[in-house]
């Protein structure tokens, strides 16, 4: 039995399991410590603990460990965190190798070995990686192909002075010259420019909602970033937009907050071109249609339609958890390639990977919170969720393995109906506390996704944001965003089949299989893990019914 275990530290540490060429579990830490991103320097015993209880694995029969963290050098923690698994797993892991992972190599063996592409190109960008003497890492580009991955070219930044999130970090004026002519990751002058308009740390997704509803304040179309060679500094864009306010005649804070949505649409526009730029030309470059894109950057829908768009890939793969989130999964095949061989052929099943309840568990926390209840089989589950949607019921969701990544992807959701105008509103108002230009997706079966969406491609893991249609535009207004398209989730038979079922079923009661689908959690809080997580959730917001496994509980006045 060979046995990998991957670990990643820092912000969205977890664990993953790899058994016999076969990843069979990972998990995030927040899903079970409660604290968003969980960001600490601990090893995530939790989440280690977890899955290896989940699938039956004692410490004793872990033959590799893979670790990674981001913003180190990585043997000076060697030492650190094998004492600790030392001490915490006792004699069990006292012979086990353990491999500290760069932390994009990480991410470049994360997407490559759950792509199943033989040959590849690999594009991994983030806001930081580890350090090389006193630069980070910024984007780094591989090619693969049976299984090795080798690192071809690579761009480094500077650190910013303390966080990213200090203002002489992002606000011109106050930004000293050191800082200014420094080198920057384009995923960091996205999050630069994301605290600039008055989001924090963690909240890029915000800039790009908003992004649709501004126009562009600067002129990118003549930039063309042949390879990673190229020029970005703390000072470019900021410089030009402080430049703009001055000229506006008003205030500064005045001017951010009157072009904000312009501002997002500035840096939405300038990330598409460089990132689109440099994947076309890599392609090209190496010969190559294949490619794989790792990093929290790839989280940008929109950027990754028009790489489709624009590069015309043959295939390309991105991680559900293509953020940090993913990290232990590239360390347990890091960890498992260099001890067991280079040629292993790796099975993924994504993206539900987490941990499950059975119905003894589900009814023991039912019964914990006094409630009152009802089981479904299968059929009539779909049939009653149908009828729910259809009278314009908020529903939330809570069935299998949790999905990785910080999307929803209809294990752990709240699902509305999607042909009711107001139910963006509604939600809003009634249980996510959202900001308004904050878009909500939709679920389609893969068969029908090609009608009503103008996609190139499947959209699994809600990846891509598509233009809907326009003869379906009105009549889907509530998951159609300002500017008519949509981050899709294609739900395959193979991979769900309880839902896709619901859809079809779902379809006879709204004339469409598609589904308002958005995470089971409130505002600053991680998405549901366990049925308890869930009943509190349900609880404590004015959701009217929540579904775990083939239970059904409902609010009574």
């Amino acid at each position: 039995m060979k046995i990998a275990l991957g670990i990643h530290i820092g912000h969205d540490r977890g664990a993953c399991i790899i058994k016999d060429n076969e990843v069979i579990a990972a998990i995030s830490q927040e899903r079970l410590d409660r604290i968003k991103y969980s960001r600490s320097s601990e090893i995530p015993f939790q989440a280690i603990d977890s899955i290896l209880k989940y699938c039956n694995i004692k410490p004793k029969d872990i033959s590799c460990i893979g670790l990674s963290y981001d913003g180190i050098e990585g043997d000076s923690i060697m030492e650190i965190y094998k004492s600790e698994l030392h001490d915490y797993y006792k004699e069990y892991l006292q012979k086990v190798p353990i491999y500290i992972v760069n932390h994009h190599d990480a991410h470049a063996y994360a997407v490559y070995h759950s792509s199943g592409f033989k040959k590849s190109v690999i594009f991994i960008a983030d806001g930081a990686g580890d350090y090389f003497g006193n630069k980070q890492e910024a984007e780094t580009m591989y090619i693969a192909n049976n299984g090795v991955i080798h690192r071809v070219s690579q761009r480094l930044q500077s650190p910013p002075v303390r966080r990213i999130g200090d203002d002489i970090n992002f606000i011109y004026p106050r930004m000293p010259s050191f800082i200014r002519d420094s080198q920057i990751s384009i995923g960091r002058k996205y999050e630069q420019i994301t605290h600039l308009i008055g989001f924090g740390w963690g909240e890029a997704g915000k800039t790009m909602g908003l992004a649709s509803y501004g126009t562009p304040m600067i002129n990118f179309n003549k930039k063309d970033f042949k390879d990673l060679s190229f020029s970005l500094t703390y000072s470019d864009i900021i410089s030009k937009i402080y430049s703009l306010q001055l000229l506006s005649n008003k205030r500064f804070s005045e001017f951010i907050k009157s072009e904000k949505a312009n501002i997002a649409s500035t840096v939405q526009n300038f990330v598409e071109i460089s990132v689109t730029s440099i994947i076309k030309n890599a392609m090209e470059e190496f010969d190559c249609k294949n490619i794989c894109l790792g990093g929290g950057l790839f989280l940008n829908c929109l950027t990754n339609q028009k790489i489709i768009e624009q590069c015309a890939p043959k295939n390309m793969f991105i991680l559900p958890a293509t953020g940090d989130d993913g990290q232990a999964i590239g360390c347990a095949y890091y960890a498992y390639h260099h001890l067991f061989g280079e040629n292993n052929s790796y099975k993924i099943t994504l993206p539900y990977l987490g941990l499950s309840y059975n119905d003894d568990e589900i009814l023991d926390s039912i019964k914990s919170k006094n409630l009152s209840y009802k089981y479904y089989s299968d059929n009539d589950l779909c049939e009653i969720m149908a009828k729910f949607i259809s009278n314009n019921k908020i529903v939330a969701f809570h069935r299998g393995r949790t999905e990785i990544g910080p999307r929803a992807l209809c294990h752990r959701s709240i699902l509305a109906n999607p042909t009711n105008r107001n139910m963006k509103d509604i939600l809003n108002n009634r249980v996510k506390h959202r900001e308004p230009f904050r878009p909500f997706a939709p679920a389609v079966i893969e068969e029908e996704q090609y009608e009503y969406f103008d996609l190139k491609t499947n959209s699994d893991y809600m990846l891509l944001a598509t233009t809907v249609k326009e003869e379906h535009q009105n009549n889907l207004s509530s998951i159609v965003h300002v500017d008519n398209t949509a981050r899709v989730q294609t739900v395959s038979k193979t991979t769900n089949e309880f839902f896709h079922r619901f859809l079809t079923v779902l379809k006879q009661h709204i004339g469409y299989p598609i589904i308002l689908n958005t995470s089971f959690n409130v505002a600053g809080e991680p998405i549901v893990e366990t049925p308890l997580d869930a009943l509190n959730t349900f609880l404590t917001t004015n959701i009217d019914v929540l579904i775990i496994g083939n239970y059904v509980v409902e609010k009574h006045n």
